[in-house]
Order: structure tokens, then C-alpha cells, then sequence
């Protein structure tokens, strides 16, 4: 299988606080979306009328670098065994595990940068789903902060459970926290359940990212440009020879 050249992804948007959407999107504590934060069960615990507990609670937490091994292996599984992308997709071929040290190291960072966040779902403490954001202006000519979902992942055999929309959650409450009103969410072109989902509490189309190897890059746009660059100062250099021998021919006559 030939190797990709680039692939793409879609980035949708929707109005915070996102009010019309599930109803599970709002049932983050506050207190999860300020700091450093203690585990805490988002998702009430089913009781029948017997009195047993019919479910483990879903925790939503930020993520510490004790999960690294955790969160290699959810990346994994939605990257590559995902059973709601594509074929042969080329964010598939594009995955590239980490080692463990530089995992552990990443969340560690994550965890001292108070514009980006990561944040892990979790049924007795195993964890099942996570999601990223990361704080920025809507453009370069706005102070304003808005919330990007730069990844969501949920474990195949824990979807269709409100994993997803708790970790959306989390996004809805630290935007109103910014006063932003607007969420941006990207999610992998090929990835028809990611769009679903997000299309389902909200969200529309609003842009398409798209990735390229380095050498594809350097090889197709960079080179040609040079190229092309090249070739204008050449053809600038002939044209100034010949009005020089034009020149040239005139003193003589």
C-alpha cells in the first residue's frame, strides 16, 4: 500500500454553552475545569429498587502521567482499530505510538500549561476515553480566548454509554469559564463516528485541516517553488544580457 502524502481532517464548530445539546454535556462538576483536580464521578450511580448499584460511575479527571501506558493503548485502538473509520484511512498509517518515557513526559507538560488540558473518562479506574483542549484566540487579530477539542477519543467497547458527551463536558464548562462563545472540534475526515457524534450535539462544518509529510512537502511545494524562482532569475539575467548587447550594437553603429 503506498505510503500517504496527506491527510485530512474536519474542524467543526458549535455555540457555547451549547445549551441544545445533550443533556449530559452539562453534568461536569465545576470544579473539574479550574486546576489541578481530584477524581470525581460525573455520572450518577443507577440504583433499582433492590438497592444494588446496577453500574461502576463514570469518572472525569485530568489526566496525570501514571496514565501514560493507559493512554498509548486508547490512542491505539481508536487510531488503528477504529471499526467507525475508513478503510485503509491515511490518519491510520499516519499514527505513530510513543514511548512510554515521552508519553508520560507530554503529560506531564500538559499538566503545568494552563491553556491546554487533558482530561481522561474512567470506569473503575480504567480509563476509557479522553479528550484535549487547548485554549487559544479565534485568529491573530483577536485577544479573545475561544476552546478548541484538538482530540476525543473513546474506547470502542465503552461507546454509546455518555463517555463522550461527559468529556464534551468539560469543554462546554471552560469555555462559558472564558467567556468564549463559540467550541471548535476536529475530528479525523474519516472518522464517521466522530462526525456523527458531533453533529448530533451540535456542531457543523466550519474548516478542513489537512497534514503532509515533511519530504512531501519540501518535494512538491517548497521545491517548486525554488524552482519556479530560479527560473524567473534566470530568464531576468537573459533579458538584461540581450538589452546590454542591444546597447552594445547601438554605440557601435
Amino acid at each position: 500500500m503506498p505510503e500517504p502524502t496527506s491527510t485530512a481532517s474536519t474542524f467543526t464548530t458549535v455555540p457555547a454553552p451549547m445549551n441544545n445539546a445533550s443533556p449530559q454535556l452539562r453534568r461536569t462538576a465545576p470544579d473539574l475545569v479550574t486546576g489541578a483536580l481530584p477524581r470525581r464521578s460525573v455520572s450518577p450511580l443507577a440504583r433499582p429498587e433492590g438497592g444494588l448499584v446496577a453500574r461502576t460511575p463514570l469518572e472525569v479527571r485530568e489526566a496525570v502521567p501514571a496514565d501514560a501506558r493507559a493512554l498509548i493503548d486508547l490512542w491505539s485502538v481508536c487510531v488503528s482499530g477504529d471499526p467507525g473509520a475508513s478503510e485503509g484511512s491515511s490518519v491510520v498509517r499516519l499514527w505513530e505510538a510513543p514511548s512510554l518515557t515521552e508519553a508520560a513526559e507530554a503529560v506531564r507538560l500538559l499538566e503545568a500549561d494552563p491553556r491546554r488540558r487533558l482530561c481522561v473518562a474512567t470506569v473503575a479506574d480504567n480509563v476509557v476515553g479522553a479528550i484535549q483542549l487547548e485554549l487559544t484566540t479565534r485568529t491573530p487579530l483577536h485577544l479573545s480566548s475561544t476552546v478548541i477539542v484538538s482530540e476525543l477519543h473513546v474506547d470502542p467497547r465503552s461507546r454509546r454509554r455518555g463517555v463522550a458527551s461527559s468529556l464534551m463536558g468539560v469543554a462546554a464548562q471552560w469555555a462559558e469559564d472564558v467567556g468564549s462563545s463559540v467550541v471548535y472540534a476536529w475530528a479525523p475526515s474519516a472518522s464517521r463516528d466522530a462526525h456523527r457524534f458531533l453533529t448530533r450535539i451540535g456542531f457543523g462544518q466550519f474548516a478542513t485541516v489537512r497534514a503532509a509529510r515533511v519530504r512531501t512537502l519540501r518535494a512538491r511545494a517548497v521545491g517548486r517553488g525554488s524552482s519556479r524562482s530560479t527560473g524567473r532569475l534566470i530568464a531576468v539575467r537573459r533579458s538584461l544580457q540581450r538589452t546590454h548587447e542591444a546597447l552594445a550594437r547601438s554605440a557601435r553603429d
